[in-house]
């Protein structure tokens, strides 16, 4: 057996840092009303979310309420052709229920202008799970006479949870005019595992070659933050107007453990070539961990009529410079032990446990409109766009991103049912990637060098489901 196609696997398996960062930073969209409006509330916002869209119009918010937002049913479906070589497809489709925003406003100032608002939302969520076996042969060929009995798998879970809870004021400056300041503390964990194993027999030459390479990535971590949000707010007579500022965030706590194998058996029984192999292992469970939040800057406008609001915002995040989420000192077991003293195997080795963060910047827009049918109901659609801040780079892995290579867009339809002290809505979100061609993932087929152009499609529907109610002045 040539050793050719081994050094290939090895190549793709270890010439990579990981990479990790969050690609949509519009995936999520808080309180029913703002969801199916496609999240076009900068300018506008007049309930609770206020506190995340804009805390600035909290000032002109007068009645008192508690609401209860979330995605009761939500499925993710994430198809890759081609993804682990010609004729294997990846495929993940999870269902996820969780709460969008839990979130209130009070009246406990003398002075009427002071507003205070509480929240507890789910910023960031995500479930991606793929697996996949294969069994096939290469058979020989007049100008490849190598012939081989392959065996492959990929394993892949990527899960990410991200929860703020905060405290908002907002203060009323005039009838125009109002400003308002939220802050947060972020809680993030994120779990990634990727293992992959393949063999190969020799089934042509007399002597008994096997081949085997695994490939092993575990980490998971958690994080606290602290970070902060500006607004300013201004109405006159139908229009609207909004501008916001989003802080990076300050890191209260973190920890986090990462483990790593990649390692290659040759067996022969071929005196001449001889067997041989390879092991790099390391692991530690005391790692501290950066994890950054982009800076941004967002406007909105709102044009409302008694029974008709039209409402635009656009937010802009800054990228972020490459840094490292996982940067821990440790020394991993190598054998043979020569590779650890080659010199071009040390910064390799010296950064094999290292994860490293960076995205590019985003502008992302959304349109919203709110239609009220006579005097309980009210019809709500809306659209934004959600492109990746993915950042493409020589040390980029891009599985530990859940979606980070395509853009993504959300269209929304819903109903409001309105009375003296509540409220219900009720709506449908569906997000789709169109089809896109993306960098090759991985190859488990018996074509070990073949260069296939995977192609992703990628959609989400979820229904939405809030409830609010007012308390008495």
């Amino acid at each position: 057996m040539e050793r050719k196609p081994f050094l290939f696997i090895l190549f793709i398996s270890i010439s990579f840092h990981t990479y990790s960062q969050d690609d949509h930073y519009w995936a999520q969209q808080f309180g029913a009303i703002s969801t199916l409006m496609g999240g076009a509330m900068i300018g506008g916002v007049r309930d609770n979310t206020a506190i995340f869209y804009n805390p600035g119009a909290l000032g002109f918010i007068t009645i008192p309420s508690l609401s209860v937002d979330a995605n009761v049913y939500k499925v993710d479906k994430i198809f890759i052709e081609d993804g682990a070589g010609t004729g294997l497809n990846l495929n993940s489709a999870q269902l996820s229920i969780y709460p969008q925003i839990i979130s209130g406003l009070v009246s406990i100032f003398r002075n009427e202008r002071l507003r205070l608002s509480y929240a507890l939302l789910t910023r960031q969520y995500s479930n991606v799970l793929m697996n996949l076996r294969y069994n096939g042969e290469k058979n020989s060929t007049p100008e490849d006479p190598d012939s081989y009995i392959y065996t492959g798998a990929f394993d892949y879970t990527n899960q990410l949870n991200e929860q703020w809870g905060g405290l908002g004021l907002g203060y009323k400056i005039n009838d125009n005019l109002s400003v308002g300041v939220s802050g947060f503390i972020t809680y993030r964990a994120q779990s990634y595992q990727l293992t992959n194993f393949l063999r190969i027999i020799d089934t042509v030459n007399n002597t008994l070659d096997f081949g085997s390479i695994n490939n092993d990535k575990n980490l998971k971590y958690k994080v606290f933050s602290m970070l902060g949000k500006f607004g300013i707010n201004y109405e006159k007579g139908c229009w609207r107007l909004g501008l916001t500022v989003t802080t990076p965030a300050i890191k209260l706590y973190s920890s986090g453990e990462i483990q790593r194998e990649v390692s290659m058996v040759l067996v022969t029984d071929d005196t001449l070539t001889g067997s041989g192999g390879f092991a790099i292992i390391d692991r530690t469970d005391k790692a501290k961990v950066k994890f950054r939040y982009p800076l941004s800057i967002g406007a909105g406008a709102e044009y409302k009529t008694e029974k008709t609001q039209i409402a635009l915002s656009a937010e802009y995040f800054f990228g972020i410079k490459p840094y490292h989420l996982f940067e821990p000192n440790e020394d991993p077991f190598v054998y043979p032990p020569a590779y650890k003293d080659s010199a071009d195997s040390k910064p390799y080795l010296n950064s094999f446990l290292h994860v490293i963060n960076s995205s590019k910047p985003v502008l992302n827009f959304a349109v919203g409109f709110n239609q009220r049918l006579g005097k309980q109901f009210s019809l709500m659609a809306g659209f934004r766009t959600d492109f990746s801040s993915f950042r493409k780079s020589d040390e980029t892995d891009s599985y530990l991103h859940t979606g980070g290579q395509w853009d993504l867009y959300h269209v929304s339809l819903g109903l409001s049912y309105h009375k003296i002290r509540n409220s219900i809505t009720a709506g449908i979100t569906y997000t789709v990637s169109p089809s896109k061609n993306i960098e090759n993932l991985d190859h488990i087929s018996p074509d070990l060098v073949e260069n296939t152009t995977p192609k992703v499609f990628a959609q989400t529907i979820a229904l939405i489901i809030g409830y609010t109610y007012y308390f008495p002045k």
